[in-house]
């Protein structure tokens, strides 16, 4: 069974145990864009039940603590996970209780990079029994910080749109467990603060009794915001627009003397807007979206359905 602290959230895996491949958790439902951080971070700690001295005690890497995170539980979500180290009983330091070898410290970067791989059907994405491709961190084409984590990924997930979170432990050993895991501090940081800015130029001229021109040009990039703004708040697409508007006479180019009065106007505009995030995974970027591109055609659908263009 499990039980859970109110106090501060810990997991205990007590009674009959935990089977081998089994796993437990809670779950809340959240409403979190994580695309304006850099990494997610959260302390684990883990203990037998009783002082364990004994060879069947809980030991080191025999439970595992995993995050899933998403649009929700079953189709569409992240995973990560993390074998823990056990605390002996009895300590008292911070760094025995909150050992560094249990610290999640995940670059969101990881994530992205493993979408890509899952685009690309890369052989490194291991599928399991429950359709989740899995990659150990380490793995070069992902990178890697403490070479704990393993990452797993299903469906369409992205870390702009998370409604679910699921916290719990699942037994990695070949025998039944016990014990009591820890979870403190889930929390986002390396906020990404870049700026951008913006720009308007306006031109108005009078040629005589001829022609009246007016011409107004915007420009706005992502980052850009009011200074009561948050970095969530700013905005996440590069804005292009102009428009020109001419009144002519074109009367005045023929005879005085014929009285003719031949007004002739024209409006021209256009305006490009390009998202940061590509509209259907969007936690990648556009831009990485299309380098990993390479069939022209699909290149061009891809910046159709990204790029709102209007002329």
């Amino acid at each position: 069974m499990i039980d859970q602290n109110e106090q501060s959230l810990s997991l205990r895996v007590s009674g009959d145990g935990l089977e081998p491949q089994d796993s437990r958790a809670v779950f809340k439902n959240v409403n979190v864009d994580m695309r304006q951080f850099k990494k997610l971070r959260m302390f684990l700690h883990a203990e037998a039940l009783e002082p364990n001295t004994d060879g069947d005690r809980l030991q080191d890497d025999e439970m595992v603590a995993f995050i899933r995170f998403g649009n929700d539980f079953t189709e569409n979500f992240y995973q990560v996970e993390m074998p823990l180290k056990v605390t002996p009983h009895g300590a008292t330091s911070a760094e025995d209780i909150w050992p560094e070898e249990n610290e999640i410290t995940l670059p969101l970067e990881y994530l992205t990079a493993l979408k890509i791989l899952k685009l690309q059907n890369n052989p490194n994405v291991v599928v399991d029994a429950n359709g989740i491709g899995f990659i150990e961190e380490e793995n070069p084409e992902i990178g890697s910080s403490n070479n704990r984590l393993t990452l797993g990924i299903k469906g369409n997930p992205n870390f702009g749109l998370v409604r679910t979170l699921m916290i719990g432990v699942k037994n990695k050993s070949g025998e039944v467990q016990r014990g009591e895991v820890w979870f403190n501090e889930l929390r986002m940081s390396d906020m990404d603060n870049k700026g951008g800015y913006a720009a308007v130029a306006n031109l108005d001229t009078n040629l005589a009794d001829f022609a009246n021109i007016s011409a107004t040009t915007r420009v706005s990039t992502i980052g850009f915001g009011s200074l009561e703004q948050g970095p969530n708040e700013r905005s996440r697409e590069d804005v292009f627009q102009y428009d020109i508007v001419t009144n002519v006479n074109l009367g005045k180019l023929l005879p005085k003397k014929w009285g003719i009065t031949l007004p002739f106007n024209y409006a021209v505009g256009e305006e490009t807007i390009t998202p940061k995030f590509d509209p259907f995974y969007q936690d990648i970027e556009l831009d990485q979206l299309l380098d990993i591109t390479d069939d022209a055609t699909e290149r061009a659908n891809i910046e159709n359905r990204a790029i709102d263009y209007t002329k």
